[in-house]
């Protein structure tokens, strides 16, 4: 199994998860202009894809989905209370083909199994366990805190995919307006590094193949700052790495490459 950012910020996010005969998109934020470029920098088209799954409703995650069921209309998967919200606040241009994930029980799409977990967001959000291929990638963004149940269920993965978006002490200088500053750093906001790093911690793995920190803030965040603090809460030699904002990253196979080329020896 391999997966790869598309985009990864409150402009766009989309991520792909693939094992040798599924293709799904988590969330599809992208532009119009951005969707065919994007997909191609990966070595994918629209044709590849076989299904999109939601986190939740907010237009970064869902802005792009009207015209990529015209290119294809693939199934769209998330629980019944994200479906709901998505449905009252999006208009379809044709009847999407809504499937329902079940909350922490697993489901096939395809060859890839997915289980859902209930996040802390302003609106219902889900995160991810995916596994394909033998391996098991954890996907959590869009949280206010990283629930108990997540905390307990991500302690045998390959990969995480992980938020990290904002950094403390630059929120103090930010100019954002209060309420979107008091919002994110709310319960039902978004995970800054600390949190990040806390969370990291407490889920108590060893073996990580590759962890990327996603959704960072292009305002109050610097890559650095996320990785210098994500670092300090992961073994020593975990291959790490944060996501870029606005144009594809590489395919976590050659990610975990090019983090082994650069590492100095033993």
């Amino acid at each position: 199994m391999r997966f790869c950012t598309l985009s990864s910020c409150s402009y766009a996010n989309c991520v792909v998860v693939q094992d040798q005969h599924t293709c799904i998109l988590i969330d599809c934020g992208l532009r119009k202009r951005d969707t065919r470029p994007y997909l191609a920098a990966a070595g994918l088209s629209p044709g590849d894809v076989d299904a999109i799954i939601l986190t939740h409703r907010h237009i970064d995650h869902v802005y792009g989905l009207n015209y990529f069921l015209k290119e294809k209309n693939v199934p769209i998967y998330s629980t019944i209370r994200v479906l709901h919200e998505l449905n009252q606040s999006m208009h379809f241009t044709a009847p999407p083909r809504l499937n329902i994930l079940s909350e922490c029980s697993g489901q096939r799409i395809g060859t890839l199994g997915v289980i859902p977990f209930r996040l802390s967001h302003d609106v219902e959000t889900i995160g991810f366990i995916i596994h394909g291929d033998g391996e098991r990638l954890g996907f959590i963004t869009d949280t206010g805190f990283v629930p108990e149940s997540c905390l307990n269920a991500f302690r045998d993965l390959d990969y995480l995919y992980i938020e990290s978006n904002h950094d403390l002490d630059m929120y103090k200088r930010s100019a954002k307006p209060g309420y979107v500053i008091r919002r994110n750093l709310g319960l039902t906001g978004h995970l800054s590094n600390e949190q990040c790093g806390r969370a990291l911690q407490a889920m108590r793995q060893q073996n990580y193949k590759l962890v990327v920190l996603g959704h960072l803030s292009e305002e109050d965040n610097e890559p650095r700052l996320a990785l210098d603090c994500a670092m300090k809460n992961l073994p020593q030699g975990t291959p790490l790495a944060s996501a870029p904002s606005r144009e594809p990253g590489l395919w976590s196979d050659n990610l975990i490459q090019l983090i082994k080329e650069k590492s100095p020896p033993e």
